[in-house]
């Protein structure tokens, strides 16, 4: 492996050369192709996944699991149900990851939680967040249906209140959970 830095290149990136065996060489790019990116951006893209989250997933007890599988579960239970479940689960789980992997419990901190383990990385769903003066408003998009909404529903509304003691209003459909923070200065007024 080389280490090449060069006084014009960008301050935040480095020059490296790793040795790959044919048949991998081949996967990445037969990959890069079908993803329409560059070899470089796809090792670029597993390296990071690895970096925030496939390195941790034995440490935080995580397994990878079959959608299928999860929301048969998920439809074998009542809604009421789910929604306890979640709030239970939200009182530990995130706030342990969270400490295990940022060390520190903030906003910011549950908010890329949210965004990279249950979303980006765990797939359970598709991360959009638009911040406004008053607060900010998450939405998340998943295909574990109504039942899929309300444990993640219980989930989020625990751990928003169990980390950073704050209530969320929530709405929720067959699809979707979206959840609103409200700034402390927006929630005295």
């Amino acid at each position: 492996m080389q280490n090449h830095s060069t006084p014009n290149a960008r301050s935040d990136t480095v020059t490296r050369s790793f040795r790959f065996d044919l048949e991998l060489s081949k996967v990445l790019d037969d990959e890069a192709e079908r993803a329409g990116i560059s070899v470089n951006a796809l090792v670029g893209t597993i390296l990071k996944r690895y970096a925030d989250f496939t390195r941790y997933l034995s440490k935080i007890d995580m397994i990878v699991i079959n959608r299928e599988f999860i929301t048969l579960l998920l439809e074998s239970q009542e809604e009421s149900s789910l929604y306890t479940v979640g709030l239970k689960l939200g009182e530990s789980i995130p706030r342990d990851t969270i400490l295990f992997w940022k060390k520190e419990l903030t906003e910011q901190s549950l908010l890329e939680y949210i965004e990279k383990i249950i979303c980006r990385y765990g797939h359970l769903g598709t991360y959009d967040e638009v911040s406004q003066p008053s607060g900010r408003t998450i939405v998340i998009r998943h295909r574990l249906g109504r039942k899929g909404s309300k444990i993640l529903e219980g989930y989020l509304s625990s751990a928003l209140l169990n980390i950073i003691g704050k209530e969320g209003s929530f709405d929720v459909t067959e699809s979707s959970v979206k959840f609103e923070i409200r700034n402390e200065l927006a929630s005295l007024q």
